[in-house]
């Protein structure tokens, strides 16, 4: 009899045992849970401040006219010597042009002069301290800008063996100038004119990967074919004088993806007012400003002639 109680007794110490190994298991996972809990409360409230930070913190805002920005006025030739230096200095190309173009005020004045000799010294040597101080929140969305053209553009829009040397077609910065067609207007693109004014003479190319957003008739575009890229930047390719067979919208192309052939059209179907040229313009997808942006194509349509810069 008394065995049998020793034997019970046991029994309940050895289950109790079990019991307490439990509930020991139980409080570490709770204290776990609290600790994880606490860890992510203390994750956001840095987050919440780091933004804030970055909202907040002293720095340059970057105060410059949409129009101003749309104008690009920006020496072309500094584009390939920036790209250059950013490669050899294995800095940010595209936080490198933006602080370029920052600090000059995204040169409002057009023609503008600058010396190049002066660029490695002011923007490469200094770049950190003059990239901490402007404002990330102020700055990155044309950080962005750059960094989508400028990843996305791979061709000149006219196929090599027709744009040597200016041989066949020519260009100036017609960006701003007065429109006199179905109301006056202005310019906002690059017109590439064929030297020898011949409908259908000159081949037209995607600059970029994309696909065909549009592609047909347009009264004042004549024919006319845009491109989107997977950064939603938009390529314009107008006054065609026939688009290539088979290129509608939806379809997937290539940089270097044949569109058409330059003309003159627009104004009506038999309307061909002007002379045979190519209508360029570029629609980044950007947060500075609100509803549809143009940016100028002239400095990237120079800087693909000589991409070095040199």
């Amino acid at each position: 009899m008394r065995s049998r109680e020793i034997k019970r007794r046991a029994g309940i110490g050895l289950r109790r045992g079990r019991v307490g190994v439990a509930n020991f298991g139980y409080f570490k996972t709770k204290q776990l849970k609290e600790y994880f809990f606490r860890l992510c409360v203390v994750a956001a409230i840095v987050l919440i401040f780091g933004g804030l930070w970055g909202l907040l913190r002293p720095g340059i805002r970057v105060r410059v006219d949409a129009e101003t920005v749309a104008a690009f006025q920006v020496p072309h030739r500094a584009i390939g010597l920036l790209r250059a230096y950013a490669a050899q200095s294995g800095i940010s190309f595209a936080e490198l042009f933006a602080v370029f173009n920052a600090e000059n005020g995204f040169f409002p004045e057009k023609n503008v002069t600058y010396d190049l000799s002066v660029l490695e010294r002011l923007y490469v040597y200094d770049f950190n301290r003059l990239l901490r101080q402007y404002n990330s929140r102020s700055i990155t969305p044309y950080v962005r800008m750059f960094e989508n053209l400028f990843s996305e553009i791979e061709v000149f829009p006219i196929p090599t063996g027709w744009y040597e040397d200016e041989a066949s077609v020519m260009f100036g910065d017609s960006w701003g100038v007065e429109v006199n067609f179905q109301g006056n207007r202005t310019h906002r693109g690059t017109a590439i004119i064929d030297r020898e004014n011949v409908r259908g003479r000159v081949p037209v190319v995607s600059m970029t990967r994309g696909t065909v957003r549009d592609a047909g008739w347009d009264n004042q575009l004549g024919y006319f074919v845009g491109i989107v890229t997977e950064n939603n930047t938009y390529y314009l390719y107008a006054h065609l004088d026939s688009i290539a067979t088979g290129l509608s919208a939806g379809q997937a192309v290539a940089a270097g993806t044949h569109l058409g052939n330059m003309g003159n059209t627009g104004g009506g179907r038999s309307g061909r007012s002007f002379p045979v040229h190519l209508h360029i313009a570029i629609s980044p997808d950007v947060s500075f400003t609100r509803g549809n942006f143009w940016l100028n194509p002239y400095p990237i349509l120079r800087y693909m002639e000589n991409p070095t810069g040199f």
